[in-house]
């Protein structure tokens, strides 16, 4: 199984992060970081950010 590189975090405050763990800190989307999310949005965002970043390694092994 490949390895995921976004990943969900859960801040004190109660709500999501979702967290580039190649850098380890906020993903960000159209200069925004995803950050102050519910829990539902912030594994959503971050399946497609994986999704992505799994089909953009594949397309460059081509």
């Amino acid at each position: 199984m490949v390895e995921k590189r976004y990943e969900v975090r859960q801040e004190r405050n109660g709500l999501w992060t979702v967290i580039d763990d190649v850098t380890g800190l906020p993903a960000a989307s159209d200069g925004r970081d995803l950050t102050g999310l519910d829990r539902e949005d912030a594994r959503d965002i971050a399946d497609v950010l994986n999704r992505d970043d799994r089909s953009k390694r594949r397309s460059s092994l081509v």
